[in-house]
């Protein structure tokens, strides 16, 4: 601008020559415009400026005329951006016009490749988000072909167990038939000799009677008369063998085809990490129903509310110690599952959903102990309870208790009240001299451990009549010294009794025949040993001045011990009667402690009573048919019951 105002011979703004070889003339790009800056918000137009004939106010290579001034306009770098770009010829020459400033195109399109090199970097990223799309819905497409490859897999393995089961269970059924058809036949055929038997003897009298009337001469008739009518009276009386077993025998389908199902298939996945289990911050009791609820997810973390779209497993350890474990589903989707402790103490828990485990399975669930308390006691009616020891129920609720002070039998009815007294004191058959211990042999007698009388008395309890007494004092094989317990095997076939003066146990046979001992000899010989009791195959017997309890096989080979001295949890100070009750549990009397304590078969620690029940000297213990628990207190001459 200062060489047009000087009137300088070069008046053309600084051009840039460009030789263009199609038209083999120089083409010009001019830069027209002010150098200052545009007002903020001005939106220029670009022009492409290619035609000479265009613009006045842009001059020709040949013009003497400067170019019009024009008003200060904003940078090139600033208004640039969304302009909006169209042609101007200006001869050959090429210029970009941002409103009524230009700009070398070099300059402009240099920018704009810029512009263009980031949008192509977006689509380059676009199209990798398409690859990854494209490479999930083909990882999609091979994992649903492999599942639906394993679910077809497993829909034949389904059948083919199905299949093997029917056929298992098809063998049992008919194994089970054949076994019937060849009882009953064997039964038929028996009945049928014995009537054919009969049907001969009646043709052999027949056959004698008329052999006697047609070819007997008369004084043989006379003779064999008697023997005739006899023996004809006989047969006639003879009764006809009944038919043993009927023809019928149906076979009763319980199996429904219309709803038989393999399992169910799953299209969504359940979230087994995801998943929960309630209830395990409550405070859980052994003995009482433990109740859990399993809440499988989906993948989107909400609760699966849909049934029949998983599978549960529970395992718990130790196994041995839970009873009644059950999984059901409930209508929500979700599971419950039930269990029952036989023990306290600690237990894992594995949960599985569909053959995976929980998030933090296994679970520790802790069991605590409950204590035993009184809930109501036996009604004397008056009548002095003069140091009850020994006490059994019969399967009515009838209690006997043998009362070693008062040398007698008190029986009370099932609602334990007093109904009358067996036995005075004396050494005569009926009589006792401290009779220590007492058990049914059936609903009707009872066996009594008459103590210082050295022997067994067998009681009816309905008549009040000693029925049988057996044994001496002595140490040889049947003899006893000073009995303090007595019971029946298991099946019933046999007397056990408590030696305690010759410390040992006795076996012997419902009319008194020995045909065993044991816990005399060997590195767990018995010490003045006060109470037995049988359970499946074998012998508990309270092992007193070694504070334990010992285990004996049906043979009487010791198995194992459990209790120590001492006055903790499962440990024993001189114990006394002991009991099982319907799970196989033991109860002992802790006489020293003071208590009574549950033991599981093995010998493990399940619970006691109260430390604010005061039993003064339990001796004896029994469990009533409606699981109520009775002990005998010595001291305190009263009989608890307990729960």
């Amino acid at each position: 601008e200062q060489g047009w105002r000087s009137g300088e011979s070069a008046r053309h703004p600084p051009m840039c020559p460009e030789f263009d070889s199609r038209t083999r003339r120089h083409k010009w790009i001019e830069f027209v415009g002010s150098l200052y800056s545009a007002p903020r918000g001005f939106s220029p137009v670009l022009r492409w400026h290619r035609n000479r004939a265009a613009s006045p106010s842009v001059p020709t290579p040949h013009s003497r005329d400067p170019p019009r001034r024009t008003p200060p306009k904003a940078a090139a770098s600033e208004v640039r951006a969304g302009a909006e770009a169209r042609n101007l010829a200006v001869g050959d020459r090429e210029v970009v016009e941002v409103g009524s400033a230009m700009f070398s195109i070099h300059q402009a399109a240099d920018d704009e490749k810029a512009n263009i090199i980031l949008r192509a970097e977006l689509v380059e990223q676009k199209k990798g988000v398409c690859r990854d799309v494209i490479r999930e819905f083909e990882k999609t497409e091979h994992e649903l072909e492999a599942n639906i490859t394993t679910a077809k897999r497993k829909v034949t393995q389904a059948v083919e167990q199905m299949m093997t089961k029917l056929k298992e269970l098809e063998h049992e059924a008919v194994t089970a038939l054949e076994k019937a058809r060849v009882s009953r036949i064997e039964k038929l055929n028996s009945g049928k000799a014995s009537v054919v038997s009969i049907e001969k003897q009646l043709d052999q009298a027949l056959e004698f009677s008329n052999n006697l009337v047609e070819r007997s001469s008369s004084s043989v008739v006379m003779q064999n008369k008697k023997n005739v009518e006899e023996r004809i009276e006989d047969l006639m009386k003879t009764t006809m063998p009944v038919l043993p077993v009927n023809s019928f025998v149906e076979f009763v389908s319980t199996c429904e085809p219309e709803s038989l199902s393999l399992g169910f298939t799953k299209f969504s996945k359940t979230d087994v990490q995801g998943s929960t289990v309630e209830g395990l911050v409550k405070n859980f009791r052994f003995g009482v129903e433990t109740e859990l609820l399993i809440r499988p997810k989906t993948s989107e973390g909400e609760i699966r509310n849909t049934r029949h779209t998983d599978r549960i497993e529970v395992h718990i350890e130790p196994a041995d110690q839970v009873t009644s474990l059950v999984t059901s589903e409930r209508e929500d989707g979700g599971f419950q599952t039930k269990f029952v402790a036989k023990v306290p103490g600690t237990y894992e828990m594995e949960l599985k959903i569909n053959e995976q485990k929980l998030a933090k399975s296994p679970f520790s669930i802790f069991l605590k102990s409950r204590e035993f308390d009184v809930i109501g006691k036996l009604d004397s009616h008056g009548e002095m309870l003069q140091g009850p020891a020994g006490i059994a129920v019969n399967s009515k609720g009838v209690t006997a208790v043998a009362v070693v002070d008062g040398h007698c039998i008190m029986v009370f009815d099932d609602t334990g009240k007093f109904v009358l007294t067996l036995g005075v004191y004396g050494d005569k058959v009926g009589q006792f001299d401290n009779p220590t211990d007492v058990t049914f042999v059936n609903d009707d007698e009872i066996l009594v451990a008459d103590e210082c009388n050295h022997r067994i008395q067998r009681f009816n309890i309905q008549t009040g009549k000693c029925v049988e007494s057996f044994g001496k004092e002595g140490s040889g094989d049947g003899k006893l010294k000073f009995p303090t317990g007595v019971c029946i095997t298991s099946d019933g076939r046999f007397i056990v009794v408590v030696d305690d003066g010759n410390s040992r146990i006795q076996v012997f046979t419902m009319d008194g025949q020995p045909v065993l001992k044991f816990g005399d000899g060997g590195p767990e010989r018995l010490d003045q040993p006060l109470g037995c009791v049988c359970y499946e195959d074998k012998f508990i017997v309270t092992d007193r001045k070694n504070d334990c309890v010992k285990v004996f096989d049906e043979e009487g080979q010791f198995l194992y011990k459990f209790g120590e001295k001492g006055n903790g949890d499962g440990q024993l100070a001189q114990p006394y009667g002991l009991c099982t009750d319907k799970d196989g549990n033991v109860l002992v009397c802790d006489m020293l402690n003071n208590r009574i304590q549950m033991f599981s078969l093995e010998g493990k620690f399940i619970r006691k009573t109260s430390t604010d029940l005061k039993i003064q000297f339990p001796w004896g213990v029994t469990t009533t048919p409606d699981g109520q628990i009775l002990v005998t207190d010595y001291n305190g001459l009263e009989v608890y019951t307990l729960k």
